[in-house]
């Protein structure tokens, strides 16, 4: 489906730009923890809801990606499917690194779900009030349950200050709900 393109590609959540998410002026996002997740649903509407919410109610395993990964001319490795033994389907990868994640996962006996970008993570910045968000590159379900989001840098020194942020947030807001955030590095 990427693959094809000529040129980069950025979709947004079914329409709906980073501007548009529901930011209640004043107050923080989702009440107690202070961070929601938007997702596009299996019938492709876009849902919203505090992470508590989402992670009692949504089925992250099932969606479809919020976002495409870049098509970078140029570059040697373009986004691509792979076909996952654990849930009988394709899930959608970006680089070769996420690409080599995506097997270790697979190859998990404990893991029955894996869904590449499904949902956008959003927050009030604490230390300047902006509301910010990521959007993780890997979701996997585990049999008892829990869920692990990833990303999965190429490069173990590429990490910025917005991805280590974002990490930070990403992974006090998992251990709240027993699941967990991790930077997938690739082995050396």
């Amino acid at each position: 489906m990427f693959a094809g393109c000529a040129r980069p590609v950025r979709l947004w959540l079914s329409g709906v730009k980073d501007a548009e998410l529901r930011v209640v002026p004043g107050v923080l996002l989702g009440g107690g923890s202070g961070v929601e997740v938007a997702f596009s649903s299996p019938a492709g509407q876009v849902g919203q809801l505090s992470w508590e919410q989402a992670v009692a109610s949504v089925r992250f395993e099932e969606l479809a990606p919020v976002s495409a990964f870049p098509v970078v001319p140029g570059r040697r490795w373009g986004p691509g499917w792979w076909w996952s033994a654990s849930t009988g389907r394709h899930v959608v990868h970006g680089s070769a690194a996420m690409c080599t994640q995506l097997m270790v996962l697979d190859r998990d006996p404990a893991v029955t779900g894996l869904a590449g970008r499904p949902a956008r993570f959003v927050w009030r910045d604490e230390a300047d009030g902006r509301v910010r968000s990521w959007i993780p590159q890997l979701f996997a379900r585990y049999a008892d349950g829990t869920g692990l989001f990833a990303d999965c840098p190429s490069d173990p020194a590429s990490s910025g200050a917005r991805a280590q942020r974002a990490g930070a947030v990403l992974e006090a807001a998992c251990a709240r709900v027993g699941w967990a955030y991790r930077r997938l590095e690739p082995s050396p």
